[in-house]
C-alpha cells in the first residue's frame, strides 16, 4: 500500500483527473449557447475539469459557471479569434515550482483575445479539503512549453 501511495504522490501532476479517455464537451469555445433557465443567449468562452466539466459561459456581459444540463448547444459559433495554443490534456512544461514542472492542461478560458490555461499546482490528495478550482492555477500561453510524449521521462 505505501507503494502505491508514494507512485500516486509522485505522478499526481501528470496523472489526468478525467481517467484514461477525456470526456467529451458539450459545448465548444466560442460557441453560442441558450440558457432555458433564464430565457436568454449567452456563448462559451471557457472550460475546465471539477470532477466534470464546467464551461464558463457569458450571458449580458456576466460569466457564469454552468454544468452541460444547465445550457442548450446551438452548433452556431461567435467571430473568429486566434487558436488557443493548448488542447485540453496536452503535456506541458511550467516554470512555477521546483519539481515536478510537467502539468496537464485541464482548463482553456478566452479571456479579451487572450487564453488562458488551468494546470494543477496543488496535489489533489492534499490532506486538507480543497476545492478543484482552489487547485487550479491560470496560466498564459507564455509560461507553457508543450511537450512531447518522448520528454515525459
Amino acid at each position: 500500500m505505501i507503494n502505491e501511495i508514494t507512485a500516486l504522490e509522485s505522478c499526481w501532476h501528470i496523472s489526468p483527473p478525467w481517467g484514461e479517455t477525456i470526456p467529451s464537451l458539450a459545448v465548444q469555445i466560442r460557441e453560442k449557447v441558450f440558457l432555458p433557465s433564464f430565457n436568454l443567449p449567452g456563448y462559451c468562452c471557457g472550460v475546465h475539469w471539477e470532477e466534470e466539466w464546467v464551461y464558463a459561459i457569458v450571458c449580458h456581459n456576466e460569466t457564469l459557471y454552468l454544468r452541460d444540463d444547465e445550457f442548450l448547444a446551438t452548433n452556431v459559433f461567435g467571430r473568429n479569434t486566434a487558436t488557443p495554443a493548448f488542447k485540453l490534456g496536452d503535456v506541458v512544461e511550467v516554470d512555477f515550482s521546483e519539481q515536478p514542472n510537467k502539468r496537464i492542461i485541464q482548463g482553456i478560458f478566452s479571456l479579451k483575445h487572450n487564453w488562458l490555461y488551468a494546470v494543477e499546482w496543488r496535489s489533489p490528495i492534499l490532506p486538507e479539503k480543497t476545492s478543484a478550482q482552489s487547485r487550479l492555477i491560470w496560466l498564459a500561453d507564455i509560461d507553457l512549453v508543450k511537450l512531447s510524449v518522448s520528454n515525459m521521462g
